[in-house]
């Protein structure tokens, strides 16, 4: 009958849908307020959201915004292999289901069958055998930051009302990622400043590394743009944020970006940002990382994988400042310093018309070359002691020192890898040594194949070369120590180091 009163069985169905549905929200808010530790908060409200909903299974997703990787931050009832797949390869934005909601800022809802729909192109996804999915994005500021996914292996007929409540929890999550990063990014970047200031975050004793100090200490304020070049793991993000941390834009933001990370397709958006309905999927204006860096410092790293397209983009802002958002005619300027760093020869980059001449001058300006670790053996014991200590605090164990044996395969190892693979060969040492001492057996199998015996160098040399790296070893580096130990004097020292290069 029109008009007619709700009976009162109804009405308190009514009521209690809607307490549940704040109840939910409000518990959800609750735990967002706990904590800034981002794993927590999203580990606590997924199980809320999975209970509520009645699904089996769930993930919260949360962007790198560096590498545009999909990152499992919290995740329940998934099979092993899912997890390790999510893991191990991660997906990136516009892949798969996760990466295309995150990159159209789209939710979707699939109700049956959901494993059939050719949106998952990951196997390990597509063998969950999903019957209703539903996967919402996670915005802060009009950009996407996560993803919330949500699954069942049953078929499943969701209340609307469900379905509502799952898209109010977006707003908690998202306040609470977006929370959590900008703490993250203050603490990180309290800790960065008390680490590069004066250079005390970059370890080393060698004339080479000292040589590149010098120059660093110079050019800390210059506007100009610098181009570090070397082998990959030998520490060209390290001197760049060194770089930007004593300089007057230590204050503004550091902001790094590997170019060979990001898919060609989103790069110019990344850089430059872009307007609302620029391409399909933008729903949003957003900035780029040019005005993210504003005032600040932009670390382009693998600056060699770049279109052509983009590098004369580039070049533009490296000329006068300013840019164009994809979508709009309204230049932007921003005052940003630009360093730039490849492991490749630029120069014959330019030769093969693969990289823009002008660009390369420009960025060109001021030249870092990072020598390769097999050129600074001086350094690899300090660098090999300072890893220990750091993998030993983070994993508990009562490790003090790197044996005799084991330190000779580090000095006679080549490090192809650099400082990075010595980072990694000793936290693998750490991890598998039983007692307080690293030994060679605890090192990679790949340090300790050393050359036939009638192969080495038994000049003297090198046995010279050797004996004073084995005091420096002795001194942690000092080399006033050193000297004293060997009988002769500083100068001396100097000049046999210098000698043995």
């Amino acid at each position: 009958m029109e008009g007619s009163i709700p009976s009162l069985p109804e009405t308190v169905n009514d009521l209690e849908r809607q307490y549940r549905s704040l109840a939910i929200l409000y518990e959800i808010a609750l735990t967002v307020g706990q904590t800034l530790e981002l794993k927590p908060i999203l580990d606590e409200a997924l199980t809320r959201i999975i209970d509520f909903m009645g699904v089996d299974s769930g993930v919260i997703y949360v962007i790198d915004g560096s590498t545009m990787e999909m990152v499992p931050v919290s995740f329940r009832n998934l099979s092993d292999s899912a997890v390790r797949d999510l893991c191990e390869r991660k997906v990136k934005v516009g892949e798969c289901m996760c990466g295309k909601i995150a990159q159209c800022d789209q939710e979707v809802i699939i109700p049956a069958r959901a494993s059939e729909d050719p949106r998952f192109t990951r196997e390990a996804i597509r063998q969950e055998e999903m019957e209703f999915y539903a996967g919402l994005p996670l915005k802060a500021k009009g950009k996407v930051i996560g993803v919330l996914c949500v699954i069942t292996h049953t078929p499943y007929i969701p209340d609307p009302d469900l379905l509502n409540i799952l898209r109010a929890a977006t707003v908690p999550l998202s306040l609470a990622i977006e929370n959590a990063q900008i703490f993250e990014k203050t603490r990180n970047r309290a800790k960065l400043q008390n680490r590069f200031y004066d250079f005390r975050g970059i370890i080393s004793c060698s004339d080479k590394m000292e040589a590149v100090l010098h120059l660093v200490r110079k050019i800390t304020d210059t506007p100009s743009s610098i181009l570090i070049s070397g082998d990959s793991g030998t520490g060209k993000e390290l001197i760049a944020r060194a770089i930007h941390y004593n300089s007057f834009r230590k204050d503004q933001p550091f902001i790094s970006i590997n170019c060979a990370a990001i898919p060609e397709s989103l790069l110019e958006s990344e850089f430059f940002g872009h307007t609302r309905g620029a391409f399909t999927g933008a729903t949003s204006e957003r900035k780029g990382l040019f005005q993210e860096a504003h005032g600040g410092s932009l670390f382009l790293d693998e600056v060699e994988a770049m279109s052509p397209s983009l590098q004369a983009k580039l070049l533009r802002v490296l000329q006068d400042g300013t840019f164009f958002k994809v979508g709009s005619t309204t230049p932007v300027t921003v005052d940003v310093r630009i360093i730039a760093a490849t492991n490749k020869d630029l120069s014959e980059a330019v030769k093969t018309k693969t990289f823009r001449e002008d660009l390369f001058y420009r960025l060109n300006v001021i030249r870092i070359d990072l020598p390769p670790l097999r050129e600074r053996g001086e350094d690899i014991p300090l660098l090999a002691r300072h890893f220990l200590e750091r993998f030993a605090k983070r994993t508990g164990k009562n490790i003090r020192r790197i044996s005799g044996e084991a330190m000779k395969s580090l000095l006679h190892h080549p490090w192809p890898g650099n400082v990075r693979e010595l980072e990694n060969a000793i936290e693998r040492a750490v991890a598998v040594s039983e007692s307080d001492t690293i030994e060679p057996e605890d090192l990679p199998a790949a340090l300790t194949l050393h050359e036939n015996r009638s192969q080495r160098d038994w000049s003297l040399d090198a046995m010279e070369k050797a004996h004073i790296l084995k005091v420096l070893n002795m001194t942690q580096g000092n080399k006033k120590k050193a000297a004293e130990i060997l009988g002769i004097d500083t100068s001396t020292l100097w000049r046999k180091l210098k000698k043995h290069k």
